[in-house]
């Protein structure tokens, strides 16, 4: 009843609205249009005459308003269609266009003729639209919403397939369309003065796809998103190159005008490749540079709604209006990337309370857009159509000939597709092929075509073009987004996985019990329990949908994986809504889980590189640090990036706590459940789960001790963010109790809106420590004067390493010498580790004093910052400073001797520690020429130069276990 009332009212409030307002006005464009309907159509120079008759002020002196009142009420019908036939199994667009096809006949008839004049004049206005306000207008919202609300990631992997089918399918659907209507030039059914060049035009005009009602029917059936994401990828890229062609085939059929900019004169008589190359990649490159315009405007804004989406707008029809109108390059194309990169790199740079708002937003605009453009699609198509009865005969032919040839189309790129990202099977290509709608591009082409000089192109080639363009419009929506409902149903693509369908029967279940509960509670209030309970028990959660039956055989482990792995990618969004992680980290983690979740579950949870890739250091890193003037940024460079992964593993650990939690809560469904998964399978992901989670906090405990100024600064913005958010939690407590008024509330929020700001943008930084500041503590420089300390500080680079990276290769002579100031390095000989060392440390330090070929490998354990200085360099300062020189031959001296004892009779049998601590107390001796060494009971090991054993001349390395042994030569001994 209450719907029979608002139908009702909706009605009487239309009727009120059609009532005349204009009256001198719409005296003039009625006789306009009154020659229009004896003669069924106008041509190009009567559709100007009628418009400027549309925008002639009346006596009154007030402009005609018919725009205005249009757009009013196509919106409103919009509302009420939305509303009122929601549950029609007619898509929304189809219900528009044949409501505008409706009222466009019944104008065109003159139904409204002497009592809803204002109402006819609108119509007729919209009826004659220039072609070319439906492009400027609608596309930028239309193409830029879709781009936008697109996801990346499954775009991404769906490109390849979508550029298959908009570049070489487009061209192959173009000939072999034009193919068809030559095909029934010839067999006599029609189409006498149709060419080659028209028919090559019409097979470009109607490969431009629509994909509005499939798409939004694949959303609502709860499709694959990849097939949806492909569909409407396709679409994009389908608009961009159909417009781009048609730009260069209708160039070819006019020719040049003498009116011609310089720039668009140029564009023009270029070769069609080197046009289309020039149209397309133009429009690619210019949205990318506005959008990173853009992106760094957004990014200096903070939670303001209205400046943040006010950028984003005009960047939209700036990007369109820019490409169309001053370089004439594609506009679709340019919106598609604008669109595209505000989805990716823009969606961590705009504030967080302001993405859902703007996406709403969007979608907001897409309704009204698609609202209005479906209308004035029917209203045109009923306005301008003029047609034979064989006209429909062609019609019929050509819409299964276009169904064939996309059929063709897919055919023939099958073997690619099914190859290419995700891949394509045969189900989905069907879909492919049968939701292959066209819409509102391919008429407005058709317009811009019925409005050609006839010296152009004949007037009945004209009004055929447009009337075969309507038709299929037409029959596209009717048949194929009508009935492919149904075709979707057939092959089965809308049924959920058997662990889904389990989640959502247990939610049902327990949402159904917990309301009965709750019932049972209400049922003890005083002032409740004499409610009548039969009647409120009809408003409980409907009983569970799905059937044991339905759901089947549970995938246990994948499906639950990837229900982890949602989980995982859903808490760092919110870490990062709530300020605790950053944009870099958060895209990165993002992006990570995008990648594994393409695995479907099929490989453990514990198996993943994202974690371990943002600890590597790029090759353009590797590269920066071997030029000298760059040392410094190359520095700061690899602290960003490692702070970014300290960041990122503080968010994984957080977000391996939150999949405990959802571990958790399916072990409760497992114990209620009457067909729940195995317990032994959620224990194993609770271990692969844990895995991940002591991975993340061993990774957060070395980098915190290497890097303690990394973890200083992102602990600390950390902090300052929690205090904010407990701030602002507590000024809308405040409120909410009543305590705090909404303008007093609202400056508080601002305040601290502006502190959040700030934090934003200024950070805590990584303070880099100086040389001087790591070495002065360092043994080798015990006793060393300040002075020296600084020359020798000054003359180190400081060298960063990713894990695993070799930082001096086995048996290798080197040329440096380094010092390890920040993380761990790991000692290897043959594959094998045999010393694990840290900050303090030096490498390379036995090559540099005895020449000798480095046995053993050194590569980083964990993110390493290293000072580095060649041998010439150091062996300058050794010249000048005894105590650089003495002390640095002490550490090699027990490096070496360590080495040899610890494979020697019968030091090998010692403990590695009590070998270290017997070795820590020795001592070097420094011989300058030949010398009797009488060691007595002590034991020596010859580092350095040669000596006489056994009546034979040596070299060092060497143990000396005699009481007495000859040395040759300069010579240096360690003895302890």
């Amino acid at each position: 009843m209450q719907r029979l009332i608002s139908i009702i009212v909706t009605l009487l409030f239309v009727t009120v609205l059609l009532q005349p307002k204009v009256a001198n006005a719409s005296d003039t464009i009625n006789q306009v249009n009154h020659a229009k309907n004896v003669e069924h159509v106008q041509t190009s120079n009567q559709h100007a005459e009628h418009s400027s008759d549309v925008r002639k002020e009346d006596h009154g002196g007030h402009s005609d308003m018919s725009p205005l009142y249009f757009v009013i009420l196509a919106l409103i019908i919009g509302a009420a269609t939305r509303h009122f036939l929601r549950k029609s199994p007619i898509p929304y667009t189809v219900m528009l266009l044949l409501l505008g096809l409706g009222i466009g006949a019944a104008v065109r008839l003159g139904a409204f003729e002497g009592w809803g004049e204002s109402f006819s004049t609108a119509v007729r206005w919209a009826g004659h639209i220039d072609p070319h306000l439906i492009l400027y207008v609608f596309l930028p919202t239309l193409i830029f919403e879709a781009a936008f609300a697109m996801d990346v990631h499954t775009f991404k992997k769906t490109v390849g397939n979508a550029v298959i089918l908009a570049v070489p399918g487009i061209i192959l659907a173009l000939f072999l369309t034009a193919f068809v209507l030559i095909g029934i030039k010839e067999l006599g059914i029609g189409l006498p003065d149709w060419t080659w060049q028209v028919a090559l035009l019409f097979g470009v005009v109607i490969s431009a796809t629509d994909p509005v009602a499939v798409v939004s029917l694949l959303k609502e059936l709860g499709a694959s998103k990849k097939l949806g994401t492909l569909i409407e990828g396709e679409s994009l890229l389908n608009d961009g190159t159909a417009i781009v062609i048609f730009l260069v085939i209708l160039g070819g059929i006019q020719g040049a005008s003498p009116d011609m900019g310089e720039l668009q004169a140029f564009v023009f008589h270029l070769h069609p490749v080197f046009k289309f190359a020039y149209i397309s990649f133009g429009g690619i490159i210019l949205g990318l540079t506005i959008g990173g315009i853009t992106i760094r405007w957004v990014r200096s804004v903070f939670n303001d709604a209205v400046v943040e989406i006010s950028a984003i707008v005009t960047a939209a029809y700036i990007t369109f209006y820019i490409a169309e109108h001053f370089l004439y390059v594609s506009g679709v194309l340019g919106l598609v990337a604008l669109g595209l990169a505000a989805a990716s790199v823009g969606r961590t740079r705009i504030s967080p309370q302001v993405e859902h708002f703007l996406h709403e937003f969007w979608e907001l605009l897409a309704f009204m857009a698609n609202t209005l453009i479906f209308i004035i699609v029917g209203v045109v198509i009923a306005e301008q159509a003029v047609f034979t009865w064989n006209d429909f005969l062609i019609l019929i032919l050509i819409y299964i000939g276009i169904s064939v040839v996309r059929a063709i189309v897919v055919a023939v790129f099958y073997p690619f597709m099914r190859k290419t990202g995700y891949g394509l099977d045969k189900k989905n290509a069907i879909v492919v092929w049968y939701g292959a709608l066209r819409g509102a591009i391919g008429l407005a082409l058709a317009l811009i075509i019925a409005g050609l000089d006839p010296e152009v192109l004949p007037e009945s080639v004209q009004n055929q073009f447009l009337f075969f363009t309507a038709g299929i419009v037409i029959m596209t929506l009717l048949i194929n987004a009508v009935t492919i409902k149904f075709l979707i149903g057939k092959l089965g693509l809308t049924k959920l996985a058997p662990a889904k369908a389990q989640m959502m029967y247990n939610s049902q279940s327990y949402l159904r019990k917990s309301s009965l509960a709750f019932i049972d509670k209400l049922k003890h209030d005083r002032f409740l329990n004499h409610s009548h309970w039969p009647q409120v028990k009809k408003y409980l959660p409907p009983k569970p949908t799905l059937s044991q039956e339905d759901i089947g055989e549970i995938e246990s482990v994948a499906e639950i994986r990837r229900r982890i792995l949602e989980q995982e990618k859903s808490s760092y969004w919110m870490q990062f809504k709530q300020g605790l992680l950053g944009s870099t980290s958060v895209q990165k983690l993002s992006d990570g889980m995008n990648q594994i979740l393409d695995a479907g579950g099929l490989v453990p949870l514990s198996d993943r590189k994202d974690l371990e890739d943002s600890w590597k250091t790029p090759g353009f890193l590797k590269r920066m640090q071997k030029i000298k003037w760059l040392e410094k940024l190359t520095q700061r460079l690899f602290f960003d990036r490692l702070a970014i992964s300290y960041d990122s593993a503080r968010g994984f650990v957080e977000a391996q706590e939150d999949a405990l939690k959802l571990v958790e809560s399916m072990h409760r469904e497992a114990e209620d459940g009457d067909k729940v998964e195995k317990e032994e399978v959620l224990e194993l992901v609770e271990e692969e789960i844990n895995t991940n989670r002591i991975h993340g906090l061993t990774y957060l405990r070395n980098l915190r001790k290497s890097y303690p100024e990394i973890y200083n600064a992102i602990s600390t913005r950390q902090a300052i963010r929690s205090l904010l958010n407990y701030e602002m939690q507590s000024v809308e407590r405040l409120q909410k109790k009543g305590r705090l008024e909404t303008e007093e509330a609202q400056k508080m929020k601002e305040e601290v809106e502006e502190r959040m700001k700030r934090l934003v943008h200024s950070p805590p930084s990584v303070k880099l420590p100086k040389n001087i500041k790591l070495l002065k503590d360092m043994e080798w420089f015990d006793e060393v004067e300040i002075g020296m300390l600084k020359k020798v500080s000054a003359a180190f680079t400081p060298t960063v390493f990713s894990v695993d990276e070799t930082i001096i290769k086995e048996n290798e002579s080197g040329n440096a010498i380094y010092v390890v100031v920040r993380g761990t390095v790991k000692v290897v000989i043959e594959n094998e580790i045999v010393a694990i060392l840290g900050p303090g440390s030096v490498l390379g330090e036995i090559a540099a004093l005895t020449g000798h070929t480095s046995k053993a490998g050194v590569l980083a354990e964990s993110p390493t910052t290293v000072l580095r200085m060649r041998y010439l360099k150091l062996q300058r300062f050794l010249n000048e400073d005894k105590f650089l020189n003495e002390n640095l031959w002490k550490i090699a001296a027990r490096r070496i001797a360590e080495n040899l004892l610890s494979v020697s009779e019968p030091y090998n049998r010692m403990k590695r520690r009590k070998l270290k601590h017997t070795i820590e107390k020795g001592e070097v001796l420094h011989f300058e020429s030949d010398n009797f060494l009488k060691l007595g009971d002590k034991v020596g090991v010859l580092i350095s130069g040669t000596a006489f054993k056994n009546g034979k001349l040596t070299e060092s390395p060497l143990i000396i276990d005699d009481a007495e042994i000859q040395l040759v030569g300069e010579t240096y001994v360690f003895v302890f």
